[in-house]
């Protein structure tokens, strides 16, 4: 059963007066923090006009600050990927030249700022270094407050694809020979990426998706599109790494394309009806993927979800316009449109109060069973009704999800990991959460056991950790 709840969005305020204003990324590196950088609402995405503001939440969504990112006004927005309230990394690219009154192109030039104070002040890092004046620096992303990286269109004959490992004090560029060539003038598009633990897709106007399993060190590519010329603008793929959608647009029209084997086999379903065909986001811990739009006819904008990985959509509202939305798990996500002066007033952040179905819940009636060739002598698993405690995703990389159903989530709880000899690799307490996270980073490639201690309850649950 899929449930949508009668107040789908909260209208919340994001601190600007500017009806001009309108939000084109997001970034919510947990429940209570999320940032969003803004656009040119008016005129669109290349708009000539140099917008530098953001805003950002650290209470939920109950009040949001804005600020600026520096004063080079010759820069735009790419995208950010935020640390925590108070750090927060973002890929900014030129404007180009002018064609028309309002639309420019992207230029070249930019790079990758860094705020540790909230947005106070930005520092520039590595000018000429980290992308050159010849540069288009497409997305910058941190899976951890260690672990970075930034790629942009080719330059110097490949793509510029940065990595680094502690803090981006320094950063490496990945070798031309770990990286299939580039078809002549292929480019990418800001922000037109995803990343399920160490592995990422990047999308370029021939159609073709870039894959890495190995956070950027290698990478593969494939072709989603080789008759319509369409261009990849929007990837995502749930937390299995597996299922994903794909928006791709020409010249005349936009199509959903949808993979259920991690991007080696796409499947076009076109244009769906009630999908929302400005962005794609998925949303951790279930099935669903939500897109949304900006238009003026009621029945393209606003916001919808699909359940079966794109094929079909059930609208979730057509009242307000959409640009972006994005989600830290099935309770929170936010959607960023405009600041709208009114009638009626609106606040130009949405914060989400869908009901999403969640695969193995309580309402599902599911037994969750475990073979016994799971099980490791002296430590019987416990069968969890309705799977209140959910592990993702599996195999794991650097971290494990793990998702508690109540009352589970209301209590703190210890998290445990154990070696098949019996071994405690490590123990930790977490507080009272719905979504907890376990690095998984220092351990070595194999099979363990993940104990979960909540309410006076005991789970156990194997896991197999790779690199």
């Amino acid at each position: 059963m899929i449930l949508i709840a009668n107040a789908q969005w909260l209208n919340q305020n994001a601190g600007f007066t500017n009806d001009t204003l309108g939000f084109y990324e997001m970034s919510l590196p947990s429940k209570n923090i999320a940032w969003a950088v803004c656009y040119d609402g008016k005129a669109g995405l290349l708009s000539t006009r140099p917008v530098l503001s953001f805003t950002r939440t650290t209470n939920g969504g109950n009040t949001w600050k804005p600020g600026q990112m520096g004063n080079d006004y010759t820069l735009r927005f790419s995208n950010i990927s935020a640390i925590d309230g108070n750090e927060a990394w973002v890929a900014m690219h030129k404007i180009g030249p002018v064609y028309g009154s309002y639309y420019g192109s992207f230029g070249k030039g930019g790079g990758v700022f860094h705020t540790t104070n909230a947005g106070q002040t930005w520092k520039h890092i590595k000018p000429g270094q980290l992308f050159n004046n010849n540069s288009v620096p497409r997305f910058v992303h941190f899976k951890n407050k260690n672990h970075g990286i930034a790629v942009g269109d080719p330059n110097g004959g490949y793509w510029e694809i940065y990595r680094t490992n502690n803090q981006g004090k320094k950063w490496k560029r990945v070798a031309q020979s770990k990286i299939p060539a580039a078809l002549p003038n292929e480019v990418g598009w800001i922000s037109g990426f995803a990343v399920v633990g160490n592995t990422i897709w990047f999308g370029t106007d021939s159609g073709r998706m870039y894959k890495s399993n190995d956070f950027g060190k290698t990478w593969t590519v494939k072709r989603l599109d080789s008759e319509l010329g369409a261009y990849v603008h929007e990837i995502a793929f749930l937390d299995d790494g597996l299922t994903g959608v794909a928006h791709l647009r020409n010249a005349t029209s936009t199509f959903v394309f949808s993979t259920t084997d991690g991007g080696s086999t796409w499947t076009n379903y076109f244009q769906p009806p009630n999908w929302k065909n400005s962005r794609i986001t998925a949303v951790p811990g279930t099935h669903a993927f939500v897109s949304t739009a900006i238009h003026g006819n009621p029945l393209y904008r606003g916001s919808a979800v699909s359940y079966d990985a794109g094929q079909t959509w059930i609208e979730i509202d057509n009242i307000a316009n959409k640009a972006v939305c994005r989600f830290f798990d099935a309770q929170i996500g936010y959607a960023g449109g405009f600041f709208v002066t009114g009638p009626p007033l609106r606040g130009g952040i949405f914060k989400s109060e869908i009901v999403f179905q969640i695969p193995g819940c309580a309402n599902n009636n599911k037994q969750v069973e475990i073979t016994s060739a799971e099980k490791m002598p002296g430590m019987e698993e416990k069968p969890v009704a309705g799977d209140r405690v959910k592990a993702y995703p599996t195999p794991a990389r650097d971290v494990i999800n793990i998702l508690l159903e109540e009352p589970l989530a209301n209590t703190s709880s210890v998290i445990s990991i154990i070696a098949l000899d019996g071994k405690v690799m490590d123990s930790r307490r977490y507080k009272a959460s719905r979504l907890l996270q376990v690095d998984l980073s220092k351990l070595a490639p194999g099979l363990y056991v993940l104990r979960i201690e909540s309410a006076g309850q005991t789970f156990n649950k194997t896991i197999t950790i790779l690199r």
